[in-house]
């Protein structure tokens, strides 16, 4: 019977690594005889969380172990060792016997969508049989628990990611951004987020001073393996591990209508343009959505640069569908846009003068009745 090992909030906002737990996890298991089964699991929760620390992602660990006691031991000893207990994270293992059923998958799809409170974790492990280990007040058991319970069945991404040794931790990266922009144009459409054409940036490596050197996100295993092999990496690597995810599948999204909105939520949202696009002095763009139920403000921030100039573009009356996170703002509920799908265009009609068939010039009227 397969044992699951969930483990989720092991750093802050100082450090800390949830993936490198997981790696280190996965190699110690192996150490005493227990055998990984697929992919460790590296699963985005809810965006929207107010409390997370950086990339809100938990991981989950199949294993083949005949006892659940030694498997328990490892994993406390690793987040023991390398969670930023002192930082404040309130990591949560959770361990599960068997393959996690509708009420665990249920559970998932209320983590990626909602803010689940922390007793509801706990009733959920009693009636699944879930055993739980926390720190402080344990909201890690949330993610913990989801992950284990993730429902890839609609859809599912790779990361390849590769961790630092600790000499080399908080210290520039040693990547060649050449061999990142050879991998991205070799490697597209099978790998993606490699780059940003626009600001001539890669996009691989983080910007904190975590264990992560790199991560390359794809479709397939052998192709995020096979662009990591084109990398110019000039620092020593620890480990190479290969997570299955839920990046880029969108499992956060609800397709809503605006009257159901609420701050926090992700959301779908089919309508009209009904007010003009303006920019305000810090290079924002804001609009005007409405469907059957209601009216909202849309936002492309100043980040999203080429973005805001498709969305500028819009005139009351395009048909679109917009995707983002809905916050409270002081204008009112506001969705953040993300993405947008532009369905039908209105017609502007502009009138012009004639062009004059000797001088090729637009003609001037002389005024009514004048000519």
């Amino acid at each position: 019977m397969p044992v699951w090992i969930g483990v989720d909030d092991t750093d802050s906002r100082k450090g800390g690594c949830t993936t490198y737990v997981a790696a280190v996890l996965a190699r110690r298991l192996e150490e005493i005889g227990a055998k990984i089964l697929g992919y460790p699991r590296l699963i985005r929760l809810n965006p929207n969380c107010p409390y997370k620390t950086r990339g809100n992602a938990a991981i989950a660990i199949k294993t083949d172990a005949e006892a659940i006691d030694p498997l328990r031991k490892i994993a406390i000893e690793v987040v023991e060792e390398y969670s930023e207990l002192d930082e404040g994270a309130e990591t949560g293992i959770a361990f599960l016997r068997g393959e996690p059923d509708e009420r665990l998958r249920s559970f998932y799809w209320r983590a990626v969508r909602e803010l689940i409170p922390l007793e509801d974790a706990f009733r959920l492990a009693e009636e699944v049989g879930a055993e739980l280990v926390y720190y402080h007040d344990g909201r890690g058991v949330v993610g913990a628990l989801a992950a284990i319970g993730a429902d890839l069945g609609s859809g599912k991404t790779y990361e390849l990611v590769a961790h630092r040794t600790r000499a080399y931790w908080g210290t520039v990266r040693r990547i060649d951004p050449a061999s990142v922009f050879e991998m991205d144009r070799a490697t597209r459409p099978y790998t993606f987020d490699n780059v940003d054409y626009e600001a001539g940036e890669i996009r691989i490596a983080p910007h904190t001073p975590c264990p992560v050197l790199l991560g390359i996100r794809g479709i397939d295993p052998e192709a995020v393996k096979r662009a990591y092999e084109m990398l110019r990496i000039l620092e020593p690597v620890e480990y190479v591990t290969i997570f299955e995810t839920n990046q880029a599948t969108d499992p956060h999204y609800r397709r809503l209508r605006i009257a159901d909105l609420r701050d926090g939520v992700s959301a779908i949202i089919d309508g009209t343009v009904s007010e003009a696009p303006r920019t305000d002095a810090g290079g924002h763009v804001f609009f005007k959505l409405r469907d059957d139920a209601g009216e909202i403000y849309c936002a492309a921030y100043e980040p999203t640069k080429s973005f805001r100039k498709i969305v500028s573009k819009l005139i009351p009356g395009d048909e679109v569908t917009v995707f983002g996170a809905v916050k409270l703002k002081p204008q009112g509920l506001t969705l953040n846009l993300e993405k947008i799908l532009v369905k039908r265009l209105a017609e502007r009609i502009v009138r012009r003068p004639p062009i004059c068939p000797a001088c090729g010039r637009r003609m001037k009227s002389l005024g009514r009745n004048k000519g």
